[in-house]
């Protein structure tokens, strides 16, 4: 498994020139959290943002991200109609995010997520009770369930 925060921030390298063509800002998934591709760029006034779909990513190594060329940078109005759900973009973004299960326990805060070793899928999440517990106890990791609802604060969870 992989954490999402070690890919966010890393350099986007081009398999033919050689060059660095952006610089990984979020990890987008599908409602099936089912990974669709990396953010490079925010929608803005002027500027559609752009990703880069998981079919075109060559590899995801320990200090960068591989595409086989710059035409793998794909605008972000290529998802139109999927709501892409970000770890730390977005409206819907995960991270900071109190999960809470159906009968109202609070288990703690999304703080990172897990993706299998093939980048495919998330398949959990990492949770902070604040830093005092961090340091005590440490974080808590909890798989994710089939069926999650996310809320604009909340991620509801099945018992």
């Amino acid at each position: 498994m992989r954490k999402a925060l070690d890919v966010v921030g890393m350099p986007v390298m081009c398999l033919q020139t050689g060059e660095t063509i952006g610089t990984v800002r979020d990890i987008l998934c599908d409602p099936t959290w089912h990974v669709r591709g990396v953010l490079l760029s925010e929608q803005g006034w002027f500027h559609p943002g752009t990703y880069i779909p998981s079919e075109r990513i060559h590899a995801v190594g320990e200090s960068c991200l591989t595409v086989s060329g710059k035409d793998a940078i794909t605008p972000l109005l290529d998802l139109a109609g999927i709501e892409p759900v970000g770890i730390v973009t977005g409206k819907t973004k995960l991270k900071g995010k109190a999960v809470v299960t159906a009968s109202g326990n609070i288990l703690g805060r999304v703080e990172d997520v897990y993706f299998s070793a093939n980048w495919e899928k998330l398949v959990g999440y990492e949770l902070s009770n604040g830093w005092i517990a961090d340091v005590t106890e440490g974080r808590k990791r909890f798989s994710a369930p089939p069926s999650v609802i996310v809320g604009e604060e909340n991620l509801i969870v099945p018992d």
